[in-house]
């Protein structure tokens, strides 16, 4: 539940910043501040060298052990240090060198303690211990300051530069209270000797993994900004990225609660590991499929509330990364709840490696001449090969806790209520060769998005589709206390 209401007042955020933010900045300053602070995650990637995934498996197996906790989190924050360092040091060097980022000298030096902020953020530690009050209460508090600072500083089309200063040392400056709250927790002193060589093999695996994801999702975009005169295209593509992260938020909240559980079931009581999975797989799948079919019907409008009439030309994006969505997440899910749990993280390194070329090649060969479509086709084309590879390496879990009937339930269910939701599309009079109206498209959307939720959950409970029945009986008991 708290790591739920973290990722509602995330994208409470989100939905309140973009639209704002799209509005008052120019399309080239909001570009110039998405290049930047896509370079800045990449990179950040890079220092963390896999240990946000890898930490909370390990962290979560000696929680109970408080010196085996901290000899593990004290060993991985040297490798954190020492990655850091070489990082940090080659992007100052970026900075003084290539004329890109001269041009932008400013917002990448802000965007250089950013990076730095992130890698020392432990929350990798928070999860594994599942201290999930604590993250949500920092983390909400935070986002608010970053949120009123936004209102009060940003206000004219050239403020670029003062939001991304906001993003990069406030939204990141809560990582310095995770780092303060670890030493108050941990007691580093007489641990035993430190050995860093075991964690080697296992790291490389998901630093693979890491960085190869964050090669085609955030550096595609640094990319795009290289190959194009300026950042407009850039700015339409982190439009729809933003709307990619916003519903990602939402499979995390079920995926980052799951991994730590998992990793303490998996080898402990693997019946109840079945049953969790199973639970969880049914959970994503809804939601990755629901949020794939409304991104591809209202993409439009979605677009108008969330920024303006002068990003129409997201729209196509919008639709492509609605499909992105399905194949990033479903793969995060595999990934992280059944191959990681199984020590089979290699696999999903592999998976993941196979998309770097992939994205790089068409990348090179589509931004140029289509800007945020030609990087959106690479992103899908990238996606989808990983997605079917990860569907391979987790067959033998998949198809002992999923069965094709299940799957077919929820898709007919989904596919029903994308139905329902064109025809609301058509039928109301808001949509035209002009486009949408602020109000029309807020019409549009709510109208159509309860028309896809109630088909969806009355096809479902029809059908026997088991997400459908739990939510159901949760609501209903629910119901039933507060009347008590």
């Amino acid at each position: 539940m708290m790591n739920m209401v973290l990722t509602v007042s995330n994208m409470f955020i989100g939905i309140i910043t973009i639209p704002y933010v799209t509005r008052v900045l120019s399309v080239e300053g909001y570009g110039n501040v998405s290049f930047a602070q896509n370079l800045s995650t990449w990179l950040s990637t890079i220092c963390l060298v896999g240990i946000p995934a890898y930490g909370v498996r390990e962290c979560a197996k000696v929680r109970d052990d408080q010196r085996a906790l901290a000899s593990l989190v004290r060993e991985l924050l040297i490798f954190i240090t020492i990655f850091t360092i070489i990082v940090l040091s080659i992007f100052a060097i970026c900075i003084c060198t290539i004329p890109r980022f001269k041009e932008l000298a400013p917002l990448m030096w802000m965007f250089l303690v950013s990076t730095l902020l992130q890698s020392y953020g432990v929350e990798w530690y928070y999860q594994a211990i599942e201290q999930y009050q604590y993250i949500t209460i920092r983390s909400v508090v935070f986002k608010l300051v970053s949120l009123i600072s936004i209102f009060l500083f940003v206000r004219h089309t050239d403020d670029w530069l003062i939001y991304g200063a906001i993003f990069a040392f406030i939204v990141c400056g809560n990582n310095v209270l995770n780092l303060l709250r670890l030493f108050r927790t941990l007691h580093f002193c007489q641990l035993a000797p430190i050995c860093l060589r075991h964690h080697i093999k296992p790291l490389c695996s998901f630093a693979v993994m890491t960085v190869a994801s964050s090669t085609y999702i955030a550096f595609d975009s640094v990319l795009l900004g290289m190959l194009n005169d300026s950042n407009v295209q850039v700015a339409f593509y982190q439009l729809a990225a933003k709307l990619k992260n916003i519903c990602w938020q939402i499979v995390n909240a079920i995926v980052g609660v799951l991994i730590p559980r998992l990793a303490y079931y998996v080898k402990k009581e693997p019946g109840k590991y079945r049953i969790l999975l199973k639970r969880g797989y049914d959970f994503t799948l809804n939601i990755c499929l629901g949020i794939m079919f409304f991104l591809l019907i209202y993409a439009q409008p979605i677009v108008v509330i969330f920024s303006s009439s002068k990003y129409l030309d997201a729209s196509l994006p919008v639709r492509i990364i609605g499909v992105v969505n399905f194949c990033s997440c479903m793969s995060y899910f595999f990934g992280l709840c059944i191959l990681t749990p199984l020590g089979r993280e290699n696999k999903y390194a592999t998976a993941n490696l196979i998309g770097v070329p992939i994205s790089f090649i068409l990348n090179i060969l589509l931004d140029n001449r289509f800007g945020a479509v030609g990087a959106s086709i690479a992103i899908l084309i990238a996606e989808g090969a990983i997605f079917i590879r990860q569907i391979e390496d987790s067959r033998d879990i998949l198809t002992s806790i999923v069965s094709l009937k299940d799957t077919l339930r929820t898709l007919i269910s989904h596919i029903v209520a994308f139905t329902v939701a064109f025809i609301i599309l058509i039928l109301l009079p808001y949509s035209g060769v002009n486009g949408y109206t602020a109000g029309g498209a807020f019409i549009v959307l709510v109208s159509g998005f309860a028309g896809y939720i109630l088909t969806w959950l009355i096809i479902a409970l029809l059908l026997h589709e088991d997400t459908a029945y739990w939510i159901f009986d949760t609501l209903s008991c629910v119901i039933r206390k507060l009347k008590r």
